[in-house]
């Protein structure tokens, strides 16, 4: 095994490389493993140092570099991934590649996510328009990590749909309760929005850049 030059950088960019791989190595008679291959990229892909940078405020005071993350780095270096990923996280949720067509949906109570994946009925619709990729972004981590995603199939049971959850609090009439985000994309959707995440993040360094504009949010 070759050895990480820059782990933070080279993990996802290697696990993006062996989705690549397995997409074009794939063969009918066997058994279709790409959405597997791409949860294992996406869950590596937006694994970053959020808390730390959040916390810390690393990045952006006199000791910047303290996070093993940005030794080596040149503060300009990394800003200028930190300026592109912010405008990319900006963007609404409705002009987003790959998201443009997902629903956004809000449940209050975890047992009727699976019904509502399959319906695309929630108990309330959230505008796409009016919520920003990093909103999606914040849903799509905390799924991956968590496991709190459904598959939805097709009529051939096959992976059509894929939606992924996390916990709220959201307000009702009678006041604030605890609820559930849900992102319903599909497959297709889902990889052309890794593959523009990807393409954002092919610059050294770019990695620490997309950490800091999640975590600075």
């Amino acid at each position: 095994m070759t050895m990480y030059r820059d782990i933070y950088q080279d993990l996802p960019s290697r696990v993006y490389e062996i989705w690549k791989r397995a997409k074009a190595a794939q063969k009918k008679e066997e058994k279709d493993l790409r959405v597997t291959a791409m949860l294992m990229t996406a869950a590596t892909g937006f694994a970053m140092p959020f808390e730390n940078l959040r916390y810390e405020r690393a990045g952006n005071k006199s000791n910047w570099d303290d996070h093993p993350a940005f030794h080596g780095r040149r503060q300009a270096q990394y800003k200028t991934s930190l300026k592109a990923c912010n405008e990319f996280l900006k963007k609404p949720i409705s002009e987003c590649p790959g998201l443009a067509g997902a629903s956004l949906m809000q449940c209050k109570e975890l047992r009727d996510i699976k019904d509502a994946a399959r319906s695309g009925m929630g108990h309330a619709t959230l505008n796409t328009e009016k919520h920003d990729t990093r909103f999606a972004l914040g849903i799509l981590r905390n799924a991956l990590a968590h496991n709190n995603i459904v598959d939805v199939p097709d009529g051939a049971n096959e992976i059509e749909k894929l939606a992924f959850f996390s916990k709220d609090h959201w307000c009702d009439s009678c006041g604030r309760k605890d609820g559930w985000n849900v992102l319903l994309i599909s497959v297709d959707a889902f990889e052309q929005f890794l593959d523009a995440w990807f393409a954002l993040l092919q610059e050294p360094g770019s990695f620490v850049g997309a950490a800091a504009a999640v975590g600075n949010d």
